[in-house]
């Protein structure tokens, strides 16, 4: 443990982007190795079918998974001005009150999400009640789960982060086979992932248990936090909705084949956002430092635009290069007659969307808050061009594609002040 806590104290240094992002992208590779491993089996194991329904379902955990970013990045952003002060005992009763607010937070809403579901699953059209229920219960510890590794990121404990996500994805996947190859279906590869966030829960308090034993918690002004978490609740969220609603319309419209292959090209699509995300970590928390010192925080962004411009530009020429081999390699020859046309251009739309996750973290990080309007014409306008044009999984498709295009232009010229110097 002290030779990780000596790497995280090097971590924090500002110029330590790059180094920073290697940890977030070692982490991510290996948790994007085991979540493609899931659907990869899950996709093979439960057949078209099963998998569109639990692709429908993943579209709800998305939604859920992101609505607790807020906290994350709340948690995130005054763990590391508290620290920043080495004001530990301040930090320590930021845990205790945010684990306490949002577990008896959590409950509330857990409780009005489960007398809603009659009315999603009707939606939806799926008559199994119990892959609802397991979904509330996967949202109620995600957000639990959300204020301890905001608790890491804000202190830089990047190697600790990433290890709880990376040991949750591993027993996700493993315990997803079972379950499935037992007989629990759809259910099985739901309770999978709740145990992985266990997992992830016991890890991630761990070295907050060691450092804080002996650290008397003091009370501080934590006025200005209700307010940030507001703000950061609907700059997460609603982005997310980006590309998670197109599943559940599709899953409306169309039968659960379709939706199946659909979710299986949705999968693909992003692993090029998986793939070109690791600088989102350690970005938010450097910037944000920088910007309450006063200090410069264009380059960084320019940085972090640059490396994720260069991945997606591979991960989509692979996908139009040779798409028929990645499909069959990781979903098999069900999906081989559907799938591989949708990818190219399904790829582009998320290569799109994961350049405008970096400015929407740097926005993010230092309160600038306008930039939300632009999801939200997009939003509606996907939801429009869905609802208009549904005679084909391509007609989706091209909608998803075309709101992606307006959301990174707009962005890029909101932030063409630190991009362009204009």
């Amino acid at each position: 443990m002290e030779t990780i806590n000596k790497i995280n104290s090097r971590l924090k240094n500002k110029d330590s982007l790059l180094a920073a992002g290697i940890i977030f992208l070692i982490g991510a590779a290996a948790s994007a190795i085991f979540n493609y491993l899931y659907h990869l089996f899950m996709g093979r194991m439960l057949g078209p079918l099963e998998y569109g329904i639990l692709g429908s379902l993943f579209a709800l955990i998305y939604i859920a998974t992101f609505s607790t970013s807020a906290f994350n990045l709340s948690i995130s952003k005054f763990s590391a001005e508290l620290t920043g002060k080495q004001n530990l005992g301040a930090f320590k009763y930021l845990i205790r009150k945010s684990l306490a607010y949002t577990s008896f937070a959590g409950a509330v809403i857990l409780v009005l999400y489960l007398i809603s579901i009659p009315f999603i699953a009707n939606f939806m059209n799926v008559e199994d009640y119990i892959g609802f229920v397991l979904v509330g219960l996967i949202g109620y510890l995600t957000l639990i789960s959300a204020v301890l590794t905001g608790a890491l990121n804000g202190t830089q404990k990047f190697i600790w982060q990433n290890s709880s996500g990376v040991a949750s994805n591993f027993f996700k996947f493993a315990f997803a086979v079972i379950l499935v190859y037992l007989g629990f279906g759809v259910n099985g590869a739901l309770i999978a992932i709740l145990i992985g966030l266990i997992i992830c829960i016991g890890l991630a308090l761990y070295p907050f248990i060691s450092s804080l034993k002996n650290v008397r918690a003091e009370h501080f002004n934590s006025g200005k936090i209700p307010t940030y978490l507001l703000f950061a609740f609907f700059a997460s969220v609603i982005p997310i909705l980006l590309i998670t609603l197109d599943q559940v319309l599709v899953k409306h419209y169309f039968s659960s084949t379709d939706a199946g292959y659909y979710v299986a090209a949705g999968m693909i699509a992003k692993v090029i956002w998986f793939g070109s995300g690791f600088l989102v970590g350690p970005l938010f928390p450097k910037v944000a430092s920088l910007y309450s010192q006063g200090k410069d925080t264009s380059k960084i962004l320019i940085k972090a635009l640059i490396y994720t411009i260069l991945l997606v530009i591979v991960g989509c020429a692979a996908y139009y290069i040779m798409p028929i081999f990645i499909v069959s390699m990781l979903y098999g020859s069900e999906y081989i007659e559907a799938v591989p046309p949708l990818i190219g251009l399904f790829g582009v739309g998320i290569a799109m969307f994961s350049i405008n996750q970096i400015m929407i973290t740097y926005n993010l990080a230092i309160e600038r808050k306008s930039f939300i309007w632009i999801f939200i014409l997009a939003i509606l306008a996907e939801v429009a061009g869905i609802f208009l044009f549904h005679n084909t999984l391509e007609e989706v498709i091209k909608i998803f594609f075309a709101v992606n295009c307006f959301t990174l232009v707009a962005m890029l010229f909101y932030n063409r002040k630190e991009i362009f110097n204009l």
